[in-house]
């Protein structure tokens, strides 16, 4: 019987119908393991950053079901011209080669090399293909039987996953209480990795900015926001829970559920809360961001991100894109404009509620790569920017000052990008009749370093360059027109600010709301805003936070930075804007860095207690 089914012929229909229960079942088992080892953080870092979370459980078999159709087809068109015997061996050895190498590599990526986990997915797929040609028609058979079953289970996750959502969102809205009939609109636009310098607005010699500095003369603009962190995750946490990164700890670790957030604040109001974000690496459902959203968008939102985010798509990008081709890019990637289409689609579908909208535009953070004109606009050179790049892992590439310039030039056309889908986003939205009663405040998580300080993007340290970031409100209404407030205020003071801008009692978040700031309603001295990062292995070896945490503090005249291993830096604002001179040696600024490492100590309660 073995003999004469290794005589047999694997006719083409045959072939494709075992490619797709190879694929299924490949595809189901990854999805699971995937998911199951994300949340126990078992996954080496390169696969945890990856878009893991629920639709990854029928992400990955609808993609596996597609990458064995496609190896089960050349196979087949193979067998016209090459022997039959021959290419059913190499079609069970391939099949079942591709399954375990897969699995493998959910469970071992990391923690051995890809050349031992390809030899050792090898060495057993040869001893079962060996196995396969000896009961091969009753393995057909079972394969036959299985796939409708492994078809099955992957449309039934999909339904409950996609479904489930979906209806958790209607009925949620509908379960919503009323709002109060004069209730605004609230939009949130994060700009990732806006420096507040290199904005128009914030008097950059180029005009990056136009449509941002007519919302400033409509509105209001601060010119010392300071963000909580110099990076994605522990500034949105601020932003959204209103603590500082000592509170919420939310940067070796996703957001928990110790502190509300102001989607929770806002629903409770009454309002439809939708996240929509270009950052699916830490902006992201996955990170604890997606409570208080009743709609949160991140991965998944496009075919390339479907496949870059399967395990033998991750492979692709890594070491094919990345390591052969060279590819500068980050595959995948939402732009604004998408990001505004689906915000709008989302606010067309109730017009009967208010809602809160918050947006996160990725297009400014490197790679440096926005579309065309924006990428030559104020560059001399071709294809401007890509060098910087943290999806290649060149954290800090050696560039010469032409290169360097050359990064600047595109970063500054992606800027001017951004204000121009901003603008395009407020005319959809004035069309609609809906910025009548809406209050826009745009902002950014971080800024970027440009080689200030000999350092690159950002997560690197806490100088300016990386926390200074542009706060600009704006509601013909709610705030008053053509106001630019000098205070120093941090952005985790958003979610109380919100809440006293749409007239809303509240003791949920901490203050003082900037309101008060921009009413004139101060009493007493205004909260110097504090900035931390943790110790951040990884990058840079340059970096400044490679080597340890930091904390910073800023008030109108000086910036005080401590880092736990180096020791304190001093900075005059006033006349040293750029931090080109540390001033913590000179023995007449004592009693300062006495005073305001008295204040980051008492307010964060760090060095003390270790």
């Amino acid at each position: 019987m073995g003999k004469m089914e290794t005589a047999s012929k694997l006719p083409g229909k045959e072939l494709l119908q075992l490619a797709a229960a190879f694929g299924l079942l490949t595809g189901v088992i990854e999805g699971i393991g995937l998911f199951t080892f994300h949340q126990a953080q078992w996954l080496n870092w390169r696969l945890y950053n990856r878009a893991i979370w629920v639709e990854t459980l029928w992400v990955a078999p609808l993609f596996d079901f597609a990458l064995f159709l496609l190896v089960g087809t050349f196979l087949a068109l193979a067998g016209f011209a090459f022997n039959k015997v021959l290419i059913k061996k190499t079609s069970w050895f391939l099949f079942i080669f591709l399954c375990l190498f897969d699995w493998l590599l959910v469970i071992l990526y990391g923690r051995l090399s890809l050349v031992a986990l390809f030899l050792l997915a090898g060495g057993i797929s040869i001893q079962l293909t060996n196995y396969a040609a000896r009961f091969e028609g009753s393995l057909l058979k079972r394969a036959r039987s299985l796939l409708p079953w492994l078809a099955g289970v992957t449309v039934v996750i999909f339904v409950a996953v996609q479904g489930g959502q979906w209806l958790g969102e209607k009925s949620k809205t509908a379960n919503l209480p009323d709002a109060s009939t004069d209730a605004p609109n609230v939009i949130v636009i994060v700009v990732d990795t806006l420096r507040a310098d290199h904005l128009s607005a914030y008097g950059y010699d180029r005009d990056t900015s136009p449509f941002l500095d007519s919302l400033a003369k409509e509105g209001l603009l601060f010119q010392n926001a300071i963000s909580a962190s110099s990076w994605t995750q522990p500034s949105h946490a601020s932003m959204l829970t209103g603590r500082y990164t000592y509170e919420h700890q939310a940067e070796t670790k996703p957001l928990d559920r110790t502190y509300p957030t102001i989607g929770e604040a806002l629903q409770a109001k009454g309002y439809r809360t939708g996240a929509f974000s270009a950052n699916t690496l830490f902006f992201t459902r996955r990170q604890g961001f997606g409570r208080g959203f009743l709609h949160f968008e991140d991965n998944y939102q496009s075919t390339a991100d479907l496949g870059f985010n399967s395990l033998y798509g991750f492979l692709f990008d890594h070491y094919g894109l990345r390591n052969m081709l060279n590819y500068r890019g980050a595959p995948g990637r939402r732009v604004a404009s998408d990001i505004n289409q689906s915000a709008l689609d989302w606010v067309d579908n109730d017009r009967e509620r208010p809602f809160f909208l918050f947006l996160n535009y990725f297009d400014v953070h490197d790679p440096y790569l926005p579309p065309e004109p924006y990428r030559s606009r104020y560059s001399n050179v071709e294809n401007a920017g890509g060098l910087i790049n943290g999806f290649a892992e060149e954290f800090s590439p050696s560039l010469t000052p032409e290169q360097l310039q050359s990064e600047i030039d595109a970063y500054d056309g992606a800027i001017n990008y951004v204000d121009d889908e901003i603008k395009k986003l407020f005319a959809h939205l004035d069309e609609r009749s809906m910025l009548k009663n809406t209050v826009v405040i745009i902002t950014s998580d971080h800024g970027e370093l440009l080689g200030e300080h000999g350092l690159l993007q950002h997560s690197a340290s806490l100088y300016m360059q990386e926390i200074h970031v542009p706060l600009i409100v704006w509601g013909p209404g709610y705030v008053p027109a053509d106001k630019v407030i000098n205070t120093p205020v941090t952005t985790s003071a958003l979610p109380a600010t919100i809440l006293s801008l749409i007239g809303s009692q509240q003791d949920v978040f901490p203050g003082p709301p900037l309101s008060q700031l921009i009413f004139d309603q101060v009493v007493g001295e205004w909260p110097n805003p504090i900035s931390e990062v943790a110790k951040f292995e990884g990058a840079a070896e340059i970096n400044p936070s490679t080597h340890g945490e930091m904390k910073s503090v800023v008030t109108g005249e000086w910036h005080f930075i401590e880092h736990e291993v180096f020791g304190v830096e001093l900075y005059d604002r006033l006349s040293d804007p750029q931090e080109t001179q540390d001033l913590a040696n000179e023995a007449e600024n004592l009693s300062v860095i006495e005073l305001l490492q008295k204040y980051l100590y008492e307010t964060v309660q760090w060095i003390k207690d270790k």
